[in-house]
C-alpha cells in the first residue's frame, strides 16, 4: 500500500513588537524542535494511522479501486484549489504588498526624510543633522533646526569653556572625553560665567518609550533633561562630533553604550545612563550576549559611520512603525538600513516582523487564519503564499543564526542595577582617577 502522505505547515513564529527598540518572539507559537523551520511534510505510515487494523495483500481489484482513489483525491484537491482562487479573484483585493499608508499627509515627511537619508555621503556626514531628520519627520517638521542648532552649539561652548577653565589639554582625546562624561553625569559650572550644567537623569517612567516614541528622542532629552540608552548615547556622539572628540556608539541586547579610544590607544566603556564607567566583562553578565553574537559582530562593536547610518535608517523605519504601521515603505527603508548595516540585529529583526505581517495580510485575503492550524493547510494550494512563509520562516532563523537572544524587560532592569554594586563602583572610581592624573599632567600650563 502507498504511504498516505499529509502537509503540515508550522505556524510563523509571531513577532511583537518590544519597546527596548527590538522585538521579542513569542515562543509559544514556535515549533520547539526548531522555532524558524520552514514548512514540511510529513509522511504518515499506515500503521501511524489505521493500527487497529489487519492490513491485507492488495488484489487486482483492490488495486485498482485505490487508484480509483487517489485519482478522485487528485481531482477533489484541484477542485479546493480553483474554489480557493476563485475567492481570492471574487474579493478583488489580492494583493502580495501590504496596504500603503501614503493617503496619510504625516507619511510624506517620513519619504522626504528617507530621500535625504539615502543620498548622504556615508563617510562624510553630521550625525546631528541626520539624527534631527528622523526625529523632526516624526513630528511633522514642526521641530525648529536653527533653535535645535543653537542648543548643539551653546553646549558644545559650555564643554570647550569648561576645558579651559580645567586647564585640560584641548587636543587629548581623553580629555574631550572625560569632559563630555562630566557633562553628562555631573553638575558643572563656568566661574566665570556663572553658567551652569545639571547631569542628565534616565527616565525610569518610560525608558522604552511605550507611552510615547518621542521619550526616545534627543530632542526630547534637550527639552526635559531625562533620557535613556537610545537618546543619551545619540546626544553625545552629536556633542563628540561638535568638540571633534572621537567615540563610537556600540550595542548590547536591549542597549547602546559609548566606546572611545584614550590618547594611549586603550579604550573604555562609558555607560550614561548610570554615568559610569564600565568593562567589557560587566556588559558580558548580563546573559543574553551568545558567543554567535559576538561572532557576527552584532553586539560591543564599534559602529562605523556607514553602519550608523544604517542604525539610523531602522530608527526611522521604528518611527515609522509606531505611528503609523507596517506597510512596503518599512521594507524600503529597511532594505536599505541592512544594505549598510547587515547585521544589524535591530534591522533584521523588523525585516523578520514585516515577512510576518505581510504572509498573514495574504493570508487572510483568501479567507485563511494563519493561527488556525487547520485553516493553514489550505496554503498549499498556493505556491506563492507558501513561499511567502518561507520567506518568513528563512528571515527568522538569520535573526537565531546572528545570536539573538531575546532579554526580558526586568532582566535588563536587573542588568542596569548591577552597575550599582560596590565592585563595579570601585572599577569605576578606579578609571576616574587613572583619567584625572593622566589630565592633571598633560593638563594646559598657564
Amino acid at each position: 500500500m502507498n504511504k498516505i502522505t499529509a502537509p503540515l505547515l508550522y505556524l510563523l513564529p509571531f513577532v511583537m513588537y518590544s519597546q527596548n527598540n527590538g522585538f521579542e518572539i513569542n515562543t509559544e507559537l514556535q515549533n520547539p524542535q526548531n522555532p524558524y523551520s520552514a514548512p514540511t511534510v510529513q509522511s504518515l505510515t499506515p500503521d501511524s494511522v489505521y493500527n487497529d487494523l489487519i492490513v491485507t495483500p492488495l488484489t487486482q481489484n483492490n488495486q485498482q479501486i485505490m487508484q480509483e482513489v487517489e485519482k478522485n483525491e487528485a481531482q477533489l484537491q484541484k477542485t479546493r484549489e480553483e474554489v480557493f482562487r476563485e475567492i481570492a479573484k471574487m474579493n478583488n483585493v489580492f494583493s502580495y504588498s501590504l496596504p500603503s499608508y501614503s493617503s496619510l499627509p504625516a507619511t510624506d515627511y517620513y519619504y522626504k526624510a528617507f530621500e535625504k537619508l539615502i543620498q548622504t555621503d556615508t563617510s562624510n556626514y553630521s550625525i546631528s543633522n541626520t539624527n534631527f531628520l528622523i526625529e523632526n519627520a516624526y513630528y511633522e517638521n514642526t521641530i525648529d533646526k536653527e533653535n535645535f542648532d543653537k542648543i548643539i552649539k551653546n553646549s558644545r561652548d559650555f564643554i570647550l569653556a569648561k576645558m579651559k577653565e580645567l586647564n585640560y589639554n584641548p587636543n587629548s582625546n581623553l580629555a574631550k572625553n572625560y569632559m563630555l562624561f562630566q557633562f553628562f553625569s555631573e553638575h558643572l559650572k563656568l566661574k566665570a560665567e556663572g553658567t551652569e550644567h545639571l547631569p542628565f537623569k534616565y527616565d525610569f517612567e518610560d525608558y522604552t518609550g511605550i507611552n510615547d516614541h518621542s521619550n526616545m528622542f534627543v530632542t526630547n532629552l534637550l527639552q526635559t533633561g531625562t533620557g535613556q540608552c537610545h537618546s543619551m548615547p545619540l546626544l553625545y556622539l552629536i556633542l563628540a562630533e561638535a568638540i571633534n572628540a572621537e567615540a563610537y556608539l556600540a550595542l548590547s541586547p536591549n542597549h547602546s553604550y559609548i566606546r572611545f579610544p584614550a590618547d594611549n590607544g586603550k579604550w573604555y566603556n562609558i555607560e550614561l545612563t548610570n554615568g559610569m564607567f564600565s568593562t567589557d566583562s560587566y556588559i558580558l553578565q548580563s546573559g543574553y550576549i551568545k558567543s554567535e553574537a559576538l561572532q557576527n559582530n552584532i553586539y560591543m562593536q564599534n559602529l562605523n559611520n556607514k553602519e550608523l547610518l544604517g542604525q539610523q535608517l531602522t530608527d526611522l523605519a521604528q518611527g515609522y512603525i509606531h505611528k503609523f504601521g507596517y506597510d512596503e515603505f518599512v521594507g524600503k527603508t529597511i532594505d536599505k538600513a541592512l544594505e549598510l548595516y547587515p547585521n544589524s540585529i535591530t534591522a533584521n529583526m523588523i525585516k523578520a516582523s514585516l515577512d510576518r505581517v505581510r504572509f498573514e495580510y495574504v493570508a487572510q485575503q483568501i479567507g485563511i487564519n494563519p493561527y488556525d492550524k487547520e485553516q493553514l493547510q489550505q496554503i498549499r494550494y498556493f505556491p506563492e503564499v507558501v513561499e511567502l512563509l518561507n520567506t518568513a520562516n528563512a528571515q527568522f532563523a538569520k535573526v537565531g543564526n546572528l545570536g539573538y537572544e531575546p532579554m526580558p524587560d526586568d532582566a535588563y532592569q536587573k542588568w542596569l542595577q548591577a552597575m550599582n554594586t560596590e565592585k563595579e563602583k570601585q572599577e569605576n572610581e578606579t578609571v576616574k582617577k587613572q583619567f584625572k592624573g593622566v589630565l592633571e599632567n598633560s593638563k594646559i600650563k598657564d
